[in-house]
């Protein structure tokens, strides 16, 4: 009997049995309550009701609509008695990201359980394609597979790979389990997996990680497998098991949290049984960052080895392979308008000595600065320094040192662009070494000089020319009683007087956006010793090095740094860093890196009153000539290619050489490196999965 008038005066009833049917679908867990204050909409060509048998039918483009939910089908029946269910025919229902697509879903409105039949579930989020003969829907958000597969790859009906199982388990924003599964090539079957678990969420997840493989020839066969733990949303760890061959076998634990926006840290600690070597070698290193107010901050760094040849013997790492030391710092600052202070206490372990007991230790050291405040409204700025420290060793070093350092200065602008400022200050430095000396040691400096810059601007053929010229005149009288204890460069400074020039140029010219952007920029620096050099400097020229600093960028593609020091006496080169980059958009990246300087004595690069300054040489044991170079090559066809040359030039060997080719599709990614230590060679593979992460060779 079809009698349209009933079906109107239920139409809010069955509008309402829809919603609560078709919302606990939805991939996203919107709240119930929260999607029912929006208002539905129901679309179909014809409606029907059948009071005998309490039955609803809607038929011909069937649409119901709330929010960002919207399902879709051929036609609905409605048992208003049992409260069942049924949509047939091209049922698709999407809730703004992800949808479900089936040929027919039967399901009921008050359990709001049900069955999807040929179903297919796609996740926007990380692009998962699952599918499955029935889709048991048994639970809020649980559902169970029968006869499923899972893919991360957009050709549904050829996958390049994806993972078939007889019964599969999902729990929305969670977990995908599956037992007894095949991996499928195609349609090859090429895998047997007793057990597979992958994440369908976008919050961090508890479980094992892809484990790293290789190959050394030094070490054998490597392995490392983590679990990660997600503690909760600010705390999560990981745990890690790592075999290096007849290298021996490791533990790892990294620990992190983030307690609000202001404070952080990890913890990230190793332990390795060395059974070539016969030794346990551990590393650990904390770090801790605070924010407790605007201005100010807390940071403390950790960092520990029981074994000084740790680095060498398992990093591969170049840094920590040539590091010489570690620090571990506690370090609270306040930084104000103009004043900053800070509280610092450092311990540092040589890792170049057999012991650490004559290594000096910071602990602890105070410190406070007052930059350029001005006096009144007058024309003289003061500037103020101060610090504390006490110096430690377990060798028996027990040494406090205060300093105090006032400064005025008077800016005095002479013609446009240029200033002259005359300078003064007294440095008093005392020292007290407890029981190594019966009095404390005094140290007075009287430090003065003039600076005049000057600023010039030109502009021709499009090119903005920005002169930069600068001459310090400095005159540093120190008045010493007793021997200085020689730690740092406060403790080295001598009488001097020089002149130091430099002379800074920078070329600009407008890019398309109509901003100034630097094309090129030099400066030349210099120092002229005016009276008697003391012993204790180290030097016995009266011209330092001449500094060179340039850097290029003619256009986009290319970068070139370069810094150097050529010598007046032996008209050579004494050192030189060169950086060169050349980039095509990201399909080429070129860098080239030299680092050179000859054995002897080199300019130190300013001292504690003027950062330009190179009166003073400092000691270089060795001839240094590394170059380094990397080429990385991307093709729009997803194939690349990195190459990485390190050569030491003074021993005509190559330190290091890297070759890695890979190859990246839409879901999944193969990769290929040999690496060519000087004392080992490694093999390595990598394979991809898009959304399951990778197989990566350990290095």
């Amino acid at each position: 009997m079809n009698n349209n008038s009933l079906f109107r005066r239920d139409f809010s009833i069955l509008v309402l049995l829809c919603c609560a049917l078709f919302i606990p679908f939805l991939i996203t867990n919107t709240a119930l309550s929260a999607e029912a204050e929006e208002p539905v909409h129901l679309k179909a060509d014809t409606f029907q009701y059948f009071r005998k048998t309490d039955i609803y039918l809607a038929a011909g483009s069937v649409s119901i609509r709330q929010g960002v939910m919207q399902v879709t089908g051929d036609s609905l029946s409605l048992a208003g008695e049992t409260g069942e269910a049924t949509v047939f025919g091209n049922v698709h229902l999407f809730d703004g990201e992800n949808h479900i697509n089936a040929k027919k879903i039967v399901f009921n409105i008050d359990t709001k359980f049900g069955i999807l039949y040929e179903g297919k579930l796609f996740i926007k989020e990380d692009n998962y394609h699952i599918e499955g003969e029935e889709i048991l829907k048994d639970g809020i958000d649980h559902y169970t597979l029968i006869n499923g597969s899972f893919t991360a790859c957009d050709c549904e009906e050829d996958p390049v790979w994806r993972f078939r199982a007889a019964k599969l388990d999902l729990t929305l924003d969670k977990y995908l389990f599956a037992t007894h599964v095949l991996f499928y090539v195609r349609d090859v079957p090429v895998l047997y997996l007793p057990y597979f678990v992958a994440p369908v969420k976008r919050e961090r997840s508890t479980g094992l990680l892809i484990p790293h493989v290789g190959f050394s020839s030094r070490d054998g066969f490597k392995f490392q497998q983590d679990f990660f733990w997600a503690i909760s949303k600010s705390q999560d760890a990981s745990f890690s098991y790592e075999h290096r061959g007849e290298r021996g076998d490791g533990l790892g634990l990294e620990y992190r949290y983030v307690l609000s926006k202001t404070t952080r840290g990890t913890l990230n600690t190793t332990f390795f049984r060395d059974s070539e070597n016969a030794v346990d070698r551990w590393d650990v290193r904390y770090n801790h960052e605070q924010k407790f107010s605007k201005r100010v901050r807390g940071k403390l760094d950790v960092r520990f080895v029981n074994e000084n040849d740790t680095f060498s013997n398992l990093s591969n790492q170049t840094d920590d392979r040539a590091r010489q030391n570690v620090e571990s710092n506690l370090f609270l600052t306040y930084e104000g308008e103009s004043s900053f202070a800070y509280l610092l206490s450092r311990y540092t372990q040589d890792l170049t000595s057999d012991n650490n007991k004559d290594t000096p230790q910071r602990l602890p050291e105070i410190g406070a600065s007052l930059i350029e405040y001005r006096m009144g409204n007058g024309p003289v700025y003061f500037n103020f320094d101060t610090s504390a420290v006490n110096f430690w060793s377990e060798g028996g070093l027990d040494l406090q040192r205060v300093d105090l350092y006032p400064k005025l200065s008077l800016p005095l602008n002479l013609v446009r662009g240029v200033t002259l400022t005359p300078w003064a200050g007294l440095r008093g430095t005392w020292y007290d070494e407890g029981a190594l000396s019966d009095q404390a040691i005094n140290r007075e400096i009287i430090p003065a000089g003039l600076s005049l810059s000057g600023r010039l601007a030109t502009s021709w053929g499009g090119i903005t020319h920005r002169i930069h010229p600068e001459i310090f005149y400095e005159k540093i009288t120190v008045k010493g009683h007793g021997a200085i204890h020689q730690i740092d460069d406060l403790d080295s400074l001598h009488d001097r007087e020089t002149i130091t020039a430099t002379l800074g140029q920078r070329f600009s010219r407008k890019n398309n956006e109509g901003h100034q952007e630097e094309k090129a920029s030099l400066r030349l620096t210099g120092t002229l010793h005016t009276a008697d050099i003391p012993a204790e400097a180290l030097n016995s020229r009266r011209f330092s090095d001449l500094r060179g600093e340039l850097r290029l960028k003619p256009w986009s593609p290319i970068r070139l740094k370069v810094d150097t020091f050529y010598d007046p006496y032996e008209e050579r080169v004494n050192s030189i860093n060169l950086d060169l980059e050349f980039k095509i958009q990201r399909y080429l990246n070129l860098t080239i890196t030299q680092r050179t300087s000859r054995a002897g004595t080199l300019p130190k690069k300013g001292d504690l009153f003027n950062p330009y300054y190179l009166g003073d040489r400092e000691i270089v044991a060795s001839h240094i000539n590394f170059w380094s170079e990397e080429v990385r090559i991307t093709t729009p066809w997803g194939i690349g290619f990195v190459n990485k040359v390190f050569y030491d030039a003074d021993q005509d060997a190559l330190v290091e050489v890297d070759y890695i080719l890979e190859y990246q599709a839409q879901c999944w990614g193969f990769g290929l490196s040999y690496l060519d230590f000087h004392d080992r060679e490694e093999f390595s593979f990598l394979i991809t999965l898009r959304g399951l992460g990778a197989i990566i060779p350990q290095k």
